[in-house]
């Protein structure tokens, strides 16, 4: 399936330091607990948009002594990836590459796994198709994205309203779809996947330290990250906006009563003869 990477796709996040140091915190036990079950050891796995590579380390343990593989676009969240990776997980390496124009023959991996990959695509579907192709008969895909749609929080605060409209809006600009979560089931089907298992996690910050911390990320992210640099040439939010945004999250996060929570979508799929 040839294929060339979309001329307008954008990742939303970026990689600044606020956002690679708040992935690298992510582990297989947690945002991959749906997966772990269909893996066994000696498998060889890709993980697509691995990132700075946590989660790809534990998928590594365990599969191991199974070859892994993660993938990114960035050359430089891959150096990163390399840079944190633990010397005894001998089973993995981390490689610049895109999904749409995987380097691997049909029938590579026993497993493939992509998280929070899909909501940043302009092309879904085509990229599961790659992923399918990518497996051996029997061979099973793990995805996981949330839905924006889902997010609840408390107190109200207009900066953080603002924020979401504007997150929307960037999505749109860049080939995106925050509300992925709710597509997974279909996209899956679409692009080949005739048996699969739909599951549902939340991710919630309700204690004082977990809500200043994720205010924190965010109103770093909403004032230097990719965000801020496509709000800005884009023309979706001028400087002063921005800086309400993120002065909005601080706000909320030192509420006593702050709280957050949204869902993920989880998807086990097989391709099956």
């Amino acid at each position: 399936m040839a294929s060339t990477p979309p001329a307008h796709e954008v990742y939303q996040h970026g990689h600044h330091a606020s956002v690679v140091s708040n992935h690298a915190k992510r582990t297989a036990e947690k945002e991959a607990a749906f997966f772990l079950a269909a893996l066994r050891t000696g498998l060889r796995l890709l993980d697509v948009g691995c990132g700075p590579g946590s989660i790809t380390s534990g998928l590594a343990k365990r599969v191991a002594p199974g070859e892994v593989i993660g993938i990114d676009p960035s050359p430089s969240v891959i150096d990163t990836a390399r840079s944190l990776l633990d010397p005894a997980v001998a089973n993995l390496t981390f490689e610049v590459g895109s999904i749409y124009q995987p380097r691997f023959a049909a029938g590579s991996f026993d497993a493939v796994f992509a998280h929070q990959v899909l909501q940043h695509l302009a092309r879904p579907v085509e990229a599961l198709a790659h992923m399918r192709r990518l497996l051996k008969p029997g061979g099973v895909l793990g995805v996981r994205d949330v839905d924006w749609g889902s997010a609840i929080f408390y107190p109200e605060s207009e900066g953080m309203r603002r924020f979401l409209a504007m997150y929307y809006e960037l999505a749109r600009r860049n080939g995106g779809e925050p509300n992925t979560g709710r597509h997974l089931r279909r996209w899956c089907r679409e692009a080949g996947f005739t048996e699969t298992q739909v599951m549902t996690s939340p991710t919630s910050y309700a204690d004082p330290t977990a809500t200043r911390d994720w205010a924190h990320t965010y109103a770093e992210r909403t004032l230097h990250s990719n965000l801020a640099d496509k709000a800005l040439e884009y023309g979706i939010a001028t400087r002063a906006e921005l800086e309400s945004m993120a002065d909005g999250w601080r706000a909320w996060g030192e509420d006593r009563d702050a709280f957050f929570c949204f869902s993920h979508t989880e998807v086990l799929a097989w391709r099956r003869p």
